[in-house]
This record gives structure tokens, C-alpha cells and sequence, in this order.
């Protein structure tokens, strides 16, 4: 008896917890959607001042006219970070709220906003790192 008693007990348990409304499930999806988008903001100022490092020691090995190569490669750090730069105001600019939208058509867009953030979120993180690494390998005075 008791071994019945139990999974119905757990049965009735389950069924009688409430599932999160369409606008708790909306509103949480698009919390993490904003969340991540705070994250990525709060990276745009290392990416200016990497831009603005990354630009001056391009141009200190320009003007003394040696190792190309390195400006080169300071070069394609400073395109990566500018990407990632236009990366982050495009989708600000690409997104709206689903205020208006029907539930369906709202969580659609929200996951879809979801994957696009987090891709422009780890592409910052990435550029950020490759910036770094060679911000560190070449700087004057190390």
C-alpha cells in the first residue's frame, strides 16, 4: 500500500503546483535576454580602451616605420574590436520589446534575441582577450 501511496502523493503534488503564467514566462526570458545585454555593455569600455592602446602603438611602429608585421596585426586586433563595437549597437538598435506581440510570437523573438546576444556577447569576450594578449606582447616597457 504505502508503495502506491507514495508515487500518488507525488502525482497529486505535481499537478497541483501552478506552471509560471505566459507573462512570468515572457518576462523571465526576456530578463535573461537584458541581462546578458548588461553584461556585454559593461565590456564596451575595456573594448575602447584597448581601441585606443591598440590604435597609439600601431602608430608609434607606423611613424618609426619598422615591423609591419606587428602593425598588422595590431590592425586586425583593432577591426576586431571595431566589430565587436558594431556588433553590440546593432542589435540595440535591431531590438524591440515584444510588448505588443501574442505570447507565441513574443517567446519566438525573445529566444531568437537570446541567441543573437550571447553570440555578440562571446565575440566581445573573444576580441577582448585577442586584444589583450597582444596589447601585452607588444607594449613598450613591459
Amino acid at each position: 500500500m504505502k508503495k502506491l501511496l507514495i508515487p500518488l502523493l507525488l502525482t497529486l503534488l505535481a499537478a497541483c503546483q501552478s506552471s509560471p503564467s505566459e507573462a512570468d514566462q515572457k518576462a523571465a526570458l526576456e530578463e535573461k535576454v537584458l541581462y546578458i545585454h548588461d553584461e556585454a555593455m559593461a565590456k564596451m569600455g575595456q573594448v575602447f580602451r584597448l581601441r585606443k592602446k591598440l590604435s597609439a602603438l600601431r602608430d608609434t611602429l607606423e611613424t618609426q616605420q619598422t615591423d609591419t608585421a606587428t602593425a598588422r596585426l595590431l590592425q586586425r586586433e583593432l577591426a576586431g574590436l571595431s566589430a565587436a563595437d558594431a556588433a553590440m549597437m546593432d542589435w540595440m538598435h535591431q531590438y524591440n520589446a515584444p510588448d505588443t506581440m501574442q505570447h507565441a510570437a513574443a517567446m519566438a523573438y525573445l529566444e531568437q534575441e537570446l541567441k543573437k546576444i550571447e553570440k555578440v556577447n562571446t565575440t566581445m569576450d573573444s576580441t577582448i582577450a585577442a586584444a589583450q594578449k597582444t596589447q601585452k606582447q607588444h607594449e613598450p616597457n613591459q
